[in-house]
């Protein structure tokens, strides 16, 4: 009997990335991951002869029906070998990568001494080799050999990754954003207004605040440093390390306006790597008064030598103001020992604090890569039930089954009948590398797909009607087997760029869900391996940067919510100074992290076994979205997104008047001129805590807590203990049952 597990070559990760499996006995192990292949790899040259020649290793032959073929034909592969073994397998590869170095275009399995296998050849027009592997591994038992495929003009074809992108910037003021200045570094000095001050006596290379790009910070030493993808172009740097000596040096801001705010909150991009030694804090003086602290971060409040949630992060502070208080001030203080670490930040921004939203939410469910563990879903489910039991929508951000087969989509059939009372009334599904992973070829599983999202194609538009208003959600997926993961025609990147124009003019938020990151945005996407998932990124990149009202929801990497990077504002170079949200939409399936040093060696490794997700709650003025970890009944992390295209109703002082509306925005660049924005809002005021930052004016940094992996207990967790018990135990079985 085949294994009812797909073979390596189709997941998204090769077997250098065994590391950590031993963490958790729960763990759904490949078998090429669990087992030793008694075939030696077989350095076997492409064989370049005509059609229906064989290619020999170690006793194996593979003899192809041709060599050239159009997009949309049938290839035959016969095959013979002396090592039969029911786990064989034939799959094909993009010419020029090695099987194991990433997900195989198509396979099928070939146990027997001889067969053969066929395929349908829909896939982009190039050149593909094809190997006889061994035992759902990646040794050899004979190939490569090579086809070239040339396309069906009949078909629409991938689109232009390098298309210019032409699209109104979108105005935004201060009455709609409620922000007030905005700084991002983007000169070789301090900005107008600015100060740098060091005790340094001479002007050795990082010995003061250091203004400096991202390429040239890490030209020499990386340990870490590449994983602050946040800026977009020039970056504020106060590394010990460099220095080489102590350092104590301070940036100061220069004032800002808060006449007639109750408080304000202070934003910035922030990556901290604490030793002992090292302290970085965070001061406000209000009219040139004394200062107060207002963030502190030290060996008490951060893990030294590596703490997930302070790199990439986005700092977030609410400051109370004073009564008649006029500007106000900040300043970052680093003091460090020699041979200390580092601390960078950029996209300053202060912004009003907006009022908290009293009204009913529309709401929605947001779930991703459950890959196969109906128990899973179906105790994800039940705890979604008791958390916003009236939610009008459920989001799939793909990787739904593990590989596409009638039998795994049965199966998720059945979860979905058995919770079809407690579900929201409308569901919304992306598809993911993994539905597509079934033998057959990529159109035969995207059409098993189509069946379960109700739809003909990879994308769609869908509003979620609720009781806060509409809120749209546009899909967009995969599109062809390649290039690349996501390959997509221009039609459907038009349509992104005509629907998000669409729903800007009516002044909504707008939801964008696709299941591969795009490269700088959230926990992975600084990997470089990462940028290539979507054959247009740059330009969809380029697009979403247009519409600081865009919210994207990606899955696929499985990393950790408490990363700093689990929701990101990526700003682009020629879009709107905020630029677009990217939110981590966690899994329902084992979670990885990234280990290393530096990024060009960086390894990935599986942590543990984890089923989580998330949940939106609109509110016309502004996007909370909360993560939930649902197999221990604990909020994890929240983010609330204000609309920048709405009235915003800032926290002000009774009686007093709203600022000026007419003072310009210091932080607003003319137009053309690019501006990286503001940071990651966090939570301030508003529905349900917040996680980030400290407490308004209390001189602290965030508690230790916030600092942690994990996160309060819901009052929800007791009513759920059964559902745990009940849905925990059929997960279990199945996961059993799927092993054996």
């Amino acid at each position: 009997m085949l294994s009812s597990t797909p073979p390596p070559v189709r997941r998204r990760r090769s077997a250098t990335a065994l590391g950590a499996l031993a963490v958790s006995g729960a763990l759904l192990l490949s078998p090429a991951l669990t087992s030793a292949s008694a075939t030696a790899a077989v350095d076997t040259p492409v064989n370049e002869s005509s059609a229906n020649t064989a290619v020999n290793a170690s006793g194996s032959q593979l003899t192809l029906s041709a060599t050239a073929f159009t997009a949309g034909d049938e290839i035959t592969v016969d095959y013979t070998t002396d090592q039969a073994h029911e786990l064989n397998w034939v799959g094909l590869y993009p010419t020029g990568q090695q099987p194991g170095d990433g997900s195989s275009t198509l396979w099928d399995y070939a146990g027997d001494a001889q067969g053969e296998v066929s395929f349908t050849l829909d896939l982009a027009a190039g050149e593909y080799d094809i190997w006889f592997l061994a035992t759902d591994g990646y040794d050899a038992l004979a190939g490569p050999y090579t086809i070239t495929v040339a396309a069906d003009p009949t078909k629409p074809q991938p689109g232009d990754p390098s298309a210019a992108v032409e699209i109104d910037p979108v105005a935004t003021s201060v009455e709609t954003d409620g922000v007030i200045v905005r700084e991002g570094f983007q000169t070789e000095s301090a900005p107008e207004g600015w100060s740098v001050d060091s005790d340094a006596t001479d002007s050795a290379a990082y010995g003061a605040w250091t203004f400096t790009t991202r390429a040239d910070w890490t030209r020499t030493i990386d340990e870490m440093r590449g994983r602050f993808a946040r800026p977009l172009d020039t970056l504020a740097v106060a590394d010990a390390q460099q220095s080489g000596g102590a350092l104590d040096t301070t940036l100061t801001s220069a004032p800002v306006a808060v006449e007639g705010l109750a408080s304000v909150r202070l934003t910035f991009d922030s990556h901290y790597r604490g030793a002992a030694g090292q302290t970085g804090v965070v001061r406000v003086s209000f009219d040139g008064g004394e200062s107060t602290e207002i963030l502190r971060l030290d060996s008490e409040s951060v893990t030294d030598g590596y703490d997930a949630r302070q790199m990439n992060y986005a700092q977030d502070i609410v400051v109370d103001v004073p009564d008649d208080a006029g500007s106000a001030v900040f300043s970052w203080e680093f003091t460090a020992e020699a041979g200390a670490r580092y601390w960078a930040i950029d996209s300053v921004a202060v912004h009003q604090v907006q009022k908290a939203a009293d009204e009913a939410p529309t709401q929605a469910w947001i779930m991703s890569d459950i890959q196969g563990h109906p128990g899973d879903l179906q105790h994800a489910l039940g705890d979604y039930s008791q958390i916003a039991p009236d939610a009008d929508a459920m989001l799939m951000v793909g990787d739904i089954v593990n590989s596409g087969t009638d039998g795994e989509w049965q199966e998720i059939y059945d979860v979905m009948d058995a919770t079809d009372e407690i579900r929201p009334r409308q569901t919304i599904a992306a598809n993911g590398n993994h539905e597509r992973y079934a033998p057959g070829g990529f159109d035969a599983n995207m059409e098993r797909f189509f069946a379960f999202a109700e739809r003909d194609q990879q994308w769609a538009e869908y509003v979620v009607e609720g009781p806060a208003g509409d809120l749209p959600v546009l899909v967009i997926g995969q599109e062809f087997a390649s290039p690349s993961d996501v390959a997509m025609s221009d039609a459907q990147v038009e349509f992104l760029e005509e629907r998000l124009a669409h729903w800007t003019e009516l002044d909504t938020q707008v939801v964008v869900m696709t299941h591969f990151p795009l490269g700088d945005t959230v926990s992975a996407s600084w990997i470089p391996g990462y940028h290539g998932h979507h054959q247009m990124n740059d330009r969809l990149t380029s697009i979403l940067g247009n519409y600081p009202n865009a919210i994207i929801f990606t899955g696929h990497t499985h990393y950790p919510a408490e990363l700093g990077d689990w929701a990101v504002q990526r700003r682009t170079g020629d879009g709107h100074p905020d630029g677009f949200w990217a939110i981590n939409t966690i899994a329902m399936h084992i979670e990885w992290d990234a280990f290393g040093e530096n990024t060009q060696g960086i390894e990935e490794k599986t942590t543990r076994d984890i089923n989580q997700g998330l949940t939106l709650d609109y509110y016309g003025d502004r996007v909370v979205v909360t993560a939930y970890d649902f197999a221990t009944d604990e909020q994890i992390r929240q983010v609330e997104i204000a609309n920048p295209l709405v009235a915003f109703d800032a926290d002000v002082r009774p009686g007093a008047p709203d600022p000026d509306p007419e003072t310009p925005d210091p932080g607003t660049p003319d137009p053309g001129t690019p501006d990286p924005g503001t940071p990651d809002p966090g939570t301030p005021e508003g529905p349900g805590e917040g996680d980030d930052g400290a407490e308004a004016g209390d001189g602290s940094a965030a508690d230790d807590d916030d600092l942690a992996t994990t996160g309060g207990e819901l009052p929800w967790g007791i009513v759920l203990a059964a559902v745990g018990l009940i849905a925990g135990g059929l997960g279990l079985a199945l996961r059993l049952r799927r092993r054996t």
